[in-house]
């Protein structure tokens, strides 16, 4: 492993995909305070160009979690030396630069930090993206807009993992998932896109769905991660600002729609153009 959290008894956690911090028993580490959460905060590591990312998530806790003595409010990026606190316990992030591998404290480090790419694989992707986040955090004090995009993150989640799909990475005050696109993949989809939809009435916060049905280039890297890459995952951020610009709810492809016809009605936004794309694209948003 190329990064750790140090504990406060001096003990070290090597990181993989995700580290949960919680009350409960199950989590990578439990917190001893009463007013911790079941489920706390999170680390989620992610791939990116230049390798693994470490990012810093509340998960709606009611007293937060503090990232160098700050109020998480949308995921963070973690530096090594960052000091995570929760409730008078703090951890401190570390993470080794690839010329520093050398002397890891972990053996692994060289060999997981490979990176093998695989073929393009049929998948479908998507996008929630919060609206107007900068409008909200200057609405609200941090003590109340980190429970409220906590706990939609963590509600998020939940309904994505439960269908089998992989949350790929944080973007700020945006999410992107996958599913491998496998036999049953339409319908776990769009089971979760429901859930998702009935997050969204709710308004709190507010955010868009952008769904497409492609193909990706899984790229394998530690911790079992993939970074996610080719013209269809270019094609959804292209789509995620057509739904801005058009103030919808929700944008689907016109390869989503129909692999989902019959478990979801859409109706047609129109042809769009996609920067970067030739042509025109007929785009559909949820029904209702």
């Amino acid at each position: 492993m190329n990064a750790w959290i140090e504990i406060p008894d001096g003990a070290r956690i090597a990181l993989e995909a995700n580290c949960y911090f919680g009350r409960s028993h199950v989590n990578t580490v439990q917190l001893q305070s009463p007013g911790a959460s079941r489920r706390h905060a999170l680390i989620h590591g992610q791939q990116s160009e230049s390798g693994t990312e470490y990012w810093l998530a509340d998960l709606g806790s009611t007293n937060g979690t503090l990232c160098n003595s700050r109020r998480v409010t949308l995921p963070t990026r973690l530096k090594d030396g960052d000091v995570i606190s929760i409730l008078g316990e703090s951890f401190v992030f570390h993470r080794l630069t690839e010329a520093a591998n050398s002397s890891a404290p972990f053996a692994t480090t060289n060999a997981a930090a490979t990176v093998k790419v695989r073929a393009r694989q049929p998948s479908w992707l998507l996008m929630l993206d919060i609206k107007g986040y900068t409008k909200l955090s200057c609405q609200l004090d941090a003590d109340t807009l980190g429970p409220k995009i906590g706990q939609w993150l963590r509600q998020s989640r939940d309904a994505i993992e439960a269908s089998g799909g992989v949350v790929d990475k944080f973007l700020g005050d945006a999410v992107f998932v996958y599913w491998k696109a496998d036999a049953d993949a339409a319908a776990r989809v769009a089971g979760a896109v429901r859930q998702l939809v009935e997050q969204q009435r709710l308004r709190d916060p507010d955010f868009r769905i952008v769904l497409h049905r492609g193909e990706a280039n899984l790229e394998g890297g530690a911790g079992g991660a993939d970074n996610l890459s080719g013209p269809d995952v270019i094609k959804v951020f292209r789509m995620e600002k057509v739904c801005s610009k058009l103030g919808a709810d929700s944008i689907l492809s016109g390869e989503a729609t129909a692999a989902l016809a019959g478990s979801l009605d859409c109706d047609s936004l129109g042809h769009h153009p996609l920067d970067g794309f030739s042509g025109t694209f007929e785009m559909f948003r949820l029904h209702g």
